[in-house]
């Protein structure tokens, strides 16, 4: 009898509140949360936009919706989140189609807890 195993992958989400706090420090409160709303919007899109660039095997929208997820992320302190984002970008660049998969598929997993933090962390600023 053989026994089928299933991998439950999780990603520990950090946002670098150093750099939110720089943010507050750095603009007015209200820009600042416009800033904080506006990136976890990009966010949300280029998630989107990079699912479905994959889906369709379109390099070209790929490549530019992981370029806004990096954008977005190290403006607002996901710097892991970033980092899978420039991940994904340079496994296109190589043509590694299943480095690019898992790493998106990485992204993924890592996109929607990072975007539920930040407006956790938006939340209680407000």
């Amino acid at each position: 009898m053989s026994k089928v195993s299933q991998l439950q992958f999780s990603e520990v989400v950090h946002v670098d509140e150093d750099e939110l706090t720089y943010l507050y420090i750095k603009m007015d409160y209200r820009q600042a949360e416009r800033l904080i709303v506006d990136a976890i919007n990009a966010l949300a899109r280029g998630l989107a936009e990079a699912e479905a660039a994959y889906a369709e095997d379109n390099d070209k929208a790929l490549l530019a919706a992981c370029r806004k997820i990096t954008k977005s992320a190290q403006r607002v302190g996901l710097g892991k989140l970033a980092v899978v984002a420039r991940d994904v970008r340079v496994a296109v660049h190589q043509h590694n189609r299943h480095a690019a998969h898992a790493t998106l598929a990485r992204l993924m997993r890592l996109g929607e807890p990072s975007l539920r933090e930040l407006w956790q962390i938006k939340a209680i600023g407000t």
